[in-house]
């Protein structure tokens, strides 16, 4: 009975389920389009302009392809590229239901920028539509329709804050005009680069100046310094009012190239001419040190406009104007090396290039003329004396031209450095001839140059009374320096010893002789060679016994290029330090570089090289290849010497570590100064011309080496 009553309500809501059914008509079938689009153009060939950039310019119309469904319900996407691209990079627009788009001129304008084209310069395009349903079904593409447009110029539009314009060097720092603008190249996707450039009204801007802005910068503000400047460079005179035109130019990515309306502003301009002048960089003697050395990097007023001055410049190098010494706020420069007809543009602070000025060419004396009213400066190569002498009652030969030579005739150290050691007479006179016998140039200065150097001066300049000797009386080196445009003037002592603790004889003064009494090496150089003891101290005394006069340093003198010379009272009260090791020294003081250097002096010495019979095979052969040292700090010996090879001196035997050497063969009567470590030149010292047995002789006394 259970089962039966189960299967009758099975049965039952089957009927049910069938009864609630009803049959629905079948789905409808929407046949294919007849796949034909066709496209037209309203023109080929369109040079649209900025006044066309809101205006439509070129109108596209195509076929219904026939899609068996309503109109609203298909899809077409105009495809642009440039011709030849097969649309692999193509500019789309999507359109629904209608048959036919524009494009404005700007539209236009935009595709053919963002694709890098320049402005004005035709270009084709390829244009075509793809049809489908909403979906992307059924896709078919038309026919391809070539257009020619050339891209238009499409610019800023600038206005200017004031239209009249003042100010005062006094109030130079304030605020005094801003320059907006609007975008250029609008739907320009890339980065566009803005300046403001200006010309003096009625130029059409045929050489303008630029003052850059930035990338996607739309203002300018100027201070009144800003804007004198742009009134002085473009050529209204100091203290007067003057139109000047500005107009932004706005640069793509890509170098299109537009420009702005031209908007005037009137500018009544002052002197910006600053109170002093100096320079400073890598190119100048005193490198990039601030404050730079004064007077020697100080420039001369000229006038109410210009500052001179003239100084060496080391070629490669570069280097700054400054308003104010030791101070870095303020700057002043150039792109060029100023040495072109006109000079260079003088720029300011941030408009100064990164890379500084560029010195010239070539390494030389040059004088630079810093003009604030044409805003320029210029940079003239100087002749330089081959040859200087001495003439004036303060010299032993008096008044009398010709001077007596060599006695009266400069030593020339470098490029642009004379000296000389002179007995001078106290209240008397003299002046530097660049010729012997000859009046017709001179040289000179208006103070004794005994304290800072003094300032060189040149025919007319040199003061009628000459320049004055010092007031005591005594042997004195002249040092003239024409990259410093300096002399200066320092006693030189007839005879130089060493006393302090860290020397044999201590501080007992007067001090042993001759062991603690330097050797004259030349005019203005001393050497010597003794055991200094690490942790002590010493001086060096011009007179034996006595305390009265002293020269020393601050410093061990051991670095590259030795240590500064000091004099009496700039001597530290420490003295100076030996070095960290005690050992033996050779020191060599210099009158001419005002330097002193310290030199380890080595046990031993040998010699290695291709010019050795020995070679380059380090250890070398013993004992022919080892020197003998005959005195403290001389070394001798002799061996066969093979031309064209070369070799070096080693304090260590097998060793490379330290090693000594010169540029020269050594030949000559005085042999050649010898250099240490990585002042030896990679070519090693060069054996003598012809081959043969030679006698070596190693001074560290005078730090020379003598073949013979």
């Amino acid at each position: 009975m259970k089962k039966i009553l189960n299967s009758i309500l099975i049965v039952a809501n089957i009927a049910l389920v069938i009864a609630g059914c009803d049959k629905i008509e079948d789905l409808p079938y929407y046949t294919k389009g007849n796949g034909g689009v066709t496209l037209s153009a309203s023109s080929t060939s369109l040079t649209p302009g900025v006044a066309d950039s809101s205006n439509a310019v070129l109108t596209l119309n195509w076929t219904y392809p026939d899609y068996a469904t309503d109109s609203s319900n298909v899809k077409y996407v105009v495809e642009i590229d440039s011709t030849g691209k097969n649309f692999a990079n193509e500019v789309t627009k999507t359109v629904l239901k209608d048959l036919s788009t524009t494009f404005t001129g700007r539209d236009l304008n935009t595709i053919l920028l963002n694709y890098g084209y320049a402005v004005g310069v035709p270009v084709k395009l390829d244009v075509r539509v793809a049809s489908s349903y909403a979906n992307n079904n059924e896709k078919y593409l038309s026919n391809v329709i070539q257009v020619s447009i050339s891209p238009y110029s499409d610019p800023s539009k600038l206005t200017t804050e004031n239209t009249s314009v003042t100010g005062s060097a006094s109030t130079s720092a304030n605020h005094s005009n801003t320059f907006t603008w609007s975008a250029a190249f609008p739907g320009y996707s890339g980065n566009i680069t803005y300046s403001i450039q200006y010309d003096s009204a009625g130029k059409n801007f045929t050489a303008p100046q630029e003052l850059p802005a930035g990338v996607s910068v739309y203002s300018l503000s100027l201070t009144q310094d800003d804007m004198n400047t742009t009134a002085l460079t473009s050529g209204v005179p100091i203290g007067n009012t003057g139109t000047v035109e500005y107009r932004v130019k706005a640069t793509t990515a890509s170098g299109a190239i537009a420009y702005s309306n031209v908007v005037t502003v009137s500018i009544s301009t002052f002197s910006p001419v600053p109170a002093n002048l100096f320079i400073v960089g890598d190119a100048t003697p005193g490198g990039w040190n601030n404050p730079v050395p004064l007077p020697s990097q100080q420039f001369t007023k000229v006038d109410a406009y210009s500052f001179s001055i003239t100084i060496g410049l080391t070629a490669g190098k570069s280097y700054l104007l400054l308003p104010v010494n030791g101070d870095w706020s303020h700057k002043y420069g150039g792109a060029t090396d100023g040495t072109a007809p006109g000079g260079g543009t003088l720029l300011k602070d941030n408009a100064v290039p990164g890379s500084n000025t560029p010195a010239p060419a070539a390494t030389g004396v040059y004088k630079i003329v810093v003009n604030f009213q044409t805003n320029t400066y210029t940079v003239t190569q100087q002749t330089l004396p081959a040859n200087l002498y001495i003439v004036g009652d303060a010299t032993p030969g008096g008044w009398n031209n010709p001077v007596p030579t060599p006695s009266q005739q400069f030593t020339k150290i470098d490029d642009f450095t004379f000296a000389i050691s002179i007995n001078l007479t106290g209240g008397k006179s003299y002046l530097f001839l660049p010729v012997n016998g000859d009046w017709s140039h001179k040289y000179g200065g208006a103070t004794d140059g005994t304290g800072a150097p003094a300032v060189l001066l040149a025919d007319n300049d040199v003061p009628g009374s000459n320049t004055p000797s010092p007031a005591n009386s005594g042997q004195y080196s002249i040092v003239v320096n024409f990259a410093t445009n300096s002399y200066t003037v320092k006693p030189m002592p007839s005879n130089l010893y060493i006393v302090g603790d860290a020397t044999p004889g201590g501080w007992n003064n007067p001090v042993p002789t001759p062991s603690q009494q330097f050797t004259k090496i030349d005019d203005f150089t001393y050497g010597i060679v003794v055991n200094l003891t690490a942790g002590g101290s010493y001086l060096l005394l011009p007179v034996n016994g006595d305390w009265s006069h002293k020269f020393g340093g601050a410093t061990d003198g051991t670095a590259a290029g030795g240590a500064t010379l000091l004099a009496d009272g700039d001597v530290p009260g420490s003295n100076t330090p030996a070095p960290a090791a005690s050992g033996l020294y050779s020191i060599i003081v210099n009158f001419v570089t005002n330097t002193y250097t310290v030199t380890p002096v080595p046990s031993n010495l040998y010699i290695v090289g291709d010019a050795t019979p020995g070679g380059w095979s380090n250890p070398v052969p013993t004992p022919s290849q080892q020197f003998t040292q005959t005195s403290p700090g001389v070394f001798e010996l002799s061996l066969p010497l093979t031309s064209g090879g070369s070799y070096l001196f080693l304090p260590v035997n097998g060793d490379w570590s330290h090693k000594y050497g010169g540029a020269t063969n050594g030949t000559g009567a005085n042999g050649s100064r010898l250099l240490i470590d990585n002042d030896v030149p990679g070519s090693n010292t060069p054996a003598p011309p012809a081959s043969g047995t030679y006698t070596i002789t190693v001074s560290f006394v005078n730090m020379t080496y003598r073949v013979h």
